[in-house]
C-alpha cells in the first residue's frame, strides 16, 4: 500500500480543522494510501517532520498556512527528499495558494491532490534559508508577521488590511545596494521584495502575466522613498494598481546581492527573518515536485 505523510498545523487559519482533516483522510484512504498523521506543535516542527519522515512516504501533504508550507519545503530540501508534495491551504490569507489557483475548500483540494500530477516548482534561497514565494522588507512587510494570530483567525484577510494601513504612517528609509546579474540599484527605498507569487502580504497583487512558477526567475520590486506625503499616497496607489513606473522598479532576476542592510528585518513567506549584514539570493530552479 502507498504511504502518505499528512503534516497538519492545527492552529492555522480561520477554520476549525477537525472535520476537514477527517474528510481529507477519507479521500486519501479511498485513493489507496495508508496515511500517517503528524501535527506541528511549535515553530520549525514542519521542517523536522518532513526531513525525518518524508523519504519514507510516496506522497507528502501539508495542511496549514504559508508558514507551514515554508517549513515543510525547507525540511524536504534539507533532507534531499524528492517525494511529491501537496498543499491544503488552511491559513488566514494563503497568498501562495491563491497565486497558484488552488482550491479554497479543503475537501475539494484533497480531491485535487489525488487527481493531479506534480510539476516542478522554483524556490528561493536566502542566505542559506529557502523560501517559497516572497522575501520582502519595508512597508507592509511587518504586517505579515506582526499581525496577531488570534486576530488573523478571527478576521482573516481583513486583519492584514488593518495592520497594513497602520504601517503607512511609520515608514522608514531602507538605504540599500542591490546587485543583480546585469544591473546595480543603489537608493533609499520604502519597500523591496523578491517574489514568485501573484499575491503578497495579503495586500499586494501582481498580474498573472508577470509571474511564472518554474521559469528560473523571481520578480524583484523596488519602491523608492517618496519626496513627500503626497507622493507617498500616489506610490501606494500605484502599487495596488500594478503601475510599475517612475519610482517603482520591477524586474525578473535569477540572483541578487544586497548590502547596507544590517538593520533591515525581512519577511520570508510571512515569517520574520532577522537582519543580515549581507544578503545573497538565488533561484533554485525546479527545486521541488509540487501539485498545482
Amino acid at each position: 500500500m502507498k504511504k502518505l505523510l499528512f503534516i497538519i498545523n492545527p492552529k492555522a487559519g480561520v477554520k476549525k480543522n477537525k472535520h476537514f482533516v477527517e474528510d481529507a483522510l477519507e479521500i486519501f484512504e479511498k485513493a489507496g494510501y495508508k496515511v500517517g498523521v503528524k501535527y506541528t506543535k511549535k515553530r520549525a516542527d514542519g521542517t523536522r517532520i518532513a526531513r525525518d519522515y518524508g523519504a519514507k512516504a510516496d506522497l507528502i501533504v501539508c495542511m496549514g498556512g504559508d508558514g507551514t508550507l515554508n517549513e515543510v519545503m525547507q525540511g524536504m530540501l534539507e533532507g534531499e527528499i524528492s517525494t511529491p508534495l501537496g498543499y491544503i491551504p488552511a491559513g488566514s490569507t494563503n497568498d501562495f495558494a491563491n497565486s497558484l489557483g488552488l482550491r479554497t475548500n479543503p475537501k475539494d483540494q484533497a480531491e485535487f491532490i489525488m487527481e493531479t500530477e506534480a510539476k516542478s516548482l522554483d524556490l528561493g534561497w536566502f542566505n542559506g534559508r529557502y523560501f517559497v514565494y516572497t522575501a520582502s522588507a519595508g512597508i507592509f512587510t511587518e504586517t505579515s508577521y506582526s499581525t496577531p494570530q488570534e486576530l488573523k483567525n478571527k478576521l482573516g484577510h481583513f486583519a492584514y488590511i488593518l495592520h497594513g494601513i497602520r504601517e503607512v504612517f511609520k515608514i522608514r528609509r531602507l538605504k540599500l545596494r542591490i546587485e543583480t546579474e546585469d544591473e546595480v540599484y543603489e537608493n533609499k527605498y520604502i519597500f523591496v521584495a523578491i517574489n514568485n507569487a501573484k499575491k503578497v502580504g495579503g495586500i499586494m497583487r501582481l498580474d498573472k502575466a508577470h509571474v511564472e512558477f518554474n521559469d528560473g526567475e523571481f520578480e524583484l520590486m523596488l519602491v523608492e522613498f517618496p519626496r513627500d506625503f503626497i507622493q507617498l499616497m500616489k506610490t501606494v496607489g500605484k502599487i495596488f494598481m500594478q503601475d510599475f513606473s517612475g519610482n517603482i522598479t520591477f524586474k525578473q532576476i535569477k540572483s541578487a546581492k544586497i548590502t547596507n542592510c544590517s538593520d533591515v528585518n525581512w519577511s520570508l513567506d510571512g515569517e520574520k527573518e532577522k537582519a543580515h549584514d549581507f544578503v545573497e539570493f538565488k533561484v533554485i530552479h525546479n527545486a521541488i515536485n509540487f501539485i498545482y
